[in-house]
C-alpha cells in the first residue's frame, strides 16, 4: 500500500507537500513525526554527499523512496510497503513527470489554486489507476495535501491577489453595462471563478446567487422561445396565418435580451409579413413560410 507522497523544498528542507493516502492513527502522529524530522536530516545529507539516484530506505515493514528533481530542486518521497517495492518503482518516474509539469506550484509566488487542484487531480487519477496500491477513498477524501503547500507558500501571492481583485472590479462594471442575458452570465462565472481564487466568500455567494438567477432566467426564455416556434410552425402547417404571426411575434420578444438586436429583427419582420399577407408578393410570402418552418428547433442557435 502506498502510504504518502512528499515533496521537499531541496534547499530549505521544507515539507512543501505532503499528500497522506492511509488513515492516520492517533499512535502513529509522533512516531511518523519523528520520522519526518529524521527524513529532513537524510535528505540534507544525501545533498551534501552530492548523490542525486534514487534512494530506498527501510522502515519496518515499509520502504521510503527518495529522488533528488533538479529542475525545480526539490526532493520527492514515497512511502509505501515492502510488497508493493515494483509498483512504487513504475509509479516513481510518472510522478516525478507530473511534478515538472507543474513546476511553477514549486518555484513560482504566483501561482493559482486552478493549477493546484488540476496538479493533485493528476496525482488522484494516477493512484486511482492503481487501485492495489492505496484505499480509494482516502485518495478522494484527502485533503491535507490541498492544504499543505498554501499553508507553507501562503493562499495567493499579494501582487496576484491585486491583479485578479482588479479583474474583478473591471468584469463587475461591465455587468452593470450588459443588457445581454449570456453575456451577462459568461461575466459573472469569470467573476465566481476569480473570487474562488482570492477566497472572497461573501462576494462569493452573492454572485454564486447572480448566476443560479441568470441561468434560470435564460432556461424559463428557452422554454417559452420552444413552446412559441413549434407554435408558429404548427399553425402555419393548418394555415392558420393569425395564429402563426401571434406566435412568431412572442417569440421575436423573447429574444430581447439573448441575442443581437438584428437577429431579434428579423423574426419581427418575418411575423409582420404574416400579418400582411394580402399586401405581400405570394414569391416572398411562400418563401416567408418556408423560411419559418425550416427555423431550427434548437433555441441554442439563436444566441449567435
Amino acid at each position: 500500500m502506498l502510504h504518502s507522497i512528499l515533496i521537499y523544498q531541496s534547499e530549505t528542507h521544507k515539507l512543501l507537500y505532503n499528500k497522506n493516502l492511509q488513515e492516520s492513527k492517533k499512535d502513529n502522529i509522533e512516531l511518523f513525526g519523528g520520522f519526518l524530522s529524521a527524513l529532513e536530516t537524510f535528505i540534507s545529507n544525501i545533498h551534501l554527499s552530492g548523490s542525486k539516484d534514487l534512494k530506498k530506505l527501510e522502515l519496518g515493514d515499509k520502504f521510503v523512496f527518495i529522488t533528488h528533481i533538479p529542475q525545480i530542486k526539490t526532493d520527492l518521497v514515497t512511502i509505501a510497503e515492502k510488497e508493493d517495492d515494483k509498483i512504487i518503482n513504475r509509479l516513481f518516474p510518472i510522478i516525478t513527470s507530473i511534478i515538472v509539469d507543474y513546476k511553477e506550484l514549486f518555484t513560482e509566488n504566483e501561482y493559482t489554486l486552478k493549477q493546484f487542484k488540476l496538479f493533485n487531480q493528476e496525482l488522484n487519477d494516477l493512484i486511482l489507476s492503481n487501485r492495489k496500491v492505496t484505499d480509494e477513498k482516502y485518495v478522494k477524501n484527502n485533503i491535507d495535501s490541498l492544504k499543505s503547500i498554501w499553508e507553507h507558500k501562503g493562499e495567493i501571492s499579494i501582487k496576484l491577489k491585486e491583479n485578479l481583485t482588479e479583474q474583478k472590479n473591471s468584469y463587475s462594471l461591465s455587468l452593470n453595462k450588459v443588457e445581454n442575458l449570456p453575456e451577462k452570465l459568461m461575466i459573472t462565472k469569470k467573476i465566481v471563478e476569480i473570487l474562488n481564487e482570492i477566497n472572497d466568500n461573501e462576494e462569493l455567494h452573492e454572485y454564486q446567487q447572480k448566476e443560479k438567477n441568470l441561468i434560470k432566467e435564460i432556461n424559463d426564455r428557452k422554454t417559452r422561445l420552444s413552446y412559441y416556434l413549434n407554435g408558429a410552425k404548427e399553425a402555419l402547417k393548418n394555415n392558420d396565418y393569425s395564429m402563426a404571426f401571434s406566435h412568431l411575434l412572442s417569440f421575436s420578444s423573447k429574444l430581447e435580451n439573448l441575442t443581437k438586436p438584428h437577429i431579434q429583427k428579423k423574426y419581427q419582420d418575418l411575423a409582420m409579413i404574416l400579418l400582411k399577407k394580402d399586401e405581400i408578393d405570394r414569391i416572398i410570402f411562400s418563401q416567408t413560410i418556408s423560411e419559418i418552418l425550416i427555423m431550427p428547433d434548437d433555441i441554442d442557435e439563436y444566441f449567435t
